[in-house]
């Protein structure tokens, strides 16, 4: 594939800088106890001299500050994870400016089922591909393989993810600016860590695809891979672990395939038979209590507890759900919810069309 160059100009122009800082400034606006962030009014109203400073701080040598590492825990794969927070600015700013940069770059090789992170590719994107598959290719999907990467992010060196970068890009400032952000490693939690992940794995997908599977889905670095016979996985994943080793990587051990006619795959949230999907125990189980939690509140929902209810119930739109609402989901629950975060959302919205104003004239 032939190197990209003369980056810098796009990088450094004044609709990208403004887009990225556009795009920080949008989800940023409040910090603890729904507050103004008062460094996002400061970027907004001054912008334009914003835009000549990051510039600048980008010509001048970006130097990068130790991210805030944070222990959240992660409801969904049931462990602590420890999620780093970079400053916001000018790091993340800066952040920003350079992935809007390469982003066309490294979509030139993405395949097409390199599913999480991506516009247009999230997990519901995965979801409809594997229903199709289970539903009419049965001979195709007779097995299936479940893999998993060991501690990717943490195992993932900068010398591999320069290396990748090297072979896409050759404009010297930008692989000169992707070095001074990797300065603390590709950490959980920064913008482009998603990114250089993805295209890290580019090269194995297109390995993947060699091999003659045609059914194949990866979301980050969780694998989930379909074929007519155990020979072919077995053969498939000894070809992935030797290319891991290389990039001084490896699978977990908990790797496993299996017929899909004696269990159903799992993945994404879902668990996929030939005609339905049921959605995991878990992610019902967690369902349920949040209803009930609903009805038990003697006082005001919260927004943010009706954003996250809506959301768990907005999964249930992509399985057979029927009897999960004639169940456990109370007629009209939906709309109440929804009426609450719209009334938040116009609040929030007047909030911070007022502290603006507010900032700009005491400047």
């Amino acid at each position: 594939m032939k190197r990209v160059g003369n980056l810098a100009d796009k990088m450094l122009s004044d609709a990208n800088i403004g887009l990225a800082i556009d795009e920080v400034c949008s989800s940023h606006r409040w910090v603890g106890h729904h507050k103004p962030n008062k460094t996002t009014l400061w970027v907004e109203t001054t912008k334009p001299e914003r835009i000549k400073e990051l510039r600048q701080i980008i010509i001048n040598g970006f130097e990068a500050t130790q991210p805030t590492i944070k222990r959240r825990y992660d409801r969904n794969a049931r462990k602590w994870r420890d999620i780093s927070e970079p400053r916001l600015y000018p790091d993340q700013f800066i952040h920003h400016i350079l992935i809007q940069t390469i982003e066309p770059v490294m979509m030139r090789g993405m395949d097409r089922f390199c599913c999480g992170s991506i516009r247009g590719r999230g997990a519901h994107y995965g979801i409809k591909a594997i229903k199709k598959w289970m539903k009419n290719d049965r001979k195709g999907t007779k097995w299936c393989a479940e893999l998993d990467i060991y501690h990717f992010y943490e195992q993932l060196s900068v010398e591999v993810v320069m290396s990748r970068m090297k072979q896409l890009i050759k404009d010297r400032l930008v692989l000169d600016l992707i070095e001074r952000v990797l300065v603390y490693d590709v950490t959980i939690g920064a913008y482009f860590s998603q990114w250089f992940a993805n295209t890290i794995l580019q090269p194995l997908d297109v390995l993947v695809r060699e091999s003659g599977v045609n059914h194949y889905i990866r979301y980050m670095d969780n694998f989930t891979v379909f074929a007519s016979s155990k020979k072919t996985l077995i053969h498939l994943i000894s070809i992935m672990e030797e290319w891991l080793v290389k990039h001084k990587l490896r699978l977990k051990d908990n790797k496993q395939y299996f017929k899909t006619r004696k269990r159903l795959p799992n993945a994404l949230g879902y668990r996929y038979g030939r005609s339905y999907t049921l959605i995991r125990k878990r992610r019902l189980l967690n369902i349920k209590r949040q209803v009930k939690s609903c009805y038990r509140q003697k006082c005001k929902v919260s927004a943010k507890f009706a954003q996250s209810l809506l959301s768990r119930l907005g999964a249930l739109r992509h399985c057979n759900s029927q009897s999960i609402y004639k169940k456990f989901i109370p007629n009209g629950l939906q709309k109440k919810l929804k009426n609450i975060v719209r009334e938040y959302q116009r609040k929030e919205k007047l909030t911070w069309s007022m502290c603006l104003a507010q900032y700009a004239l005491a400047a």
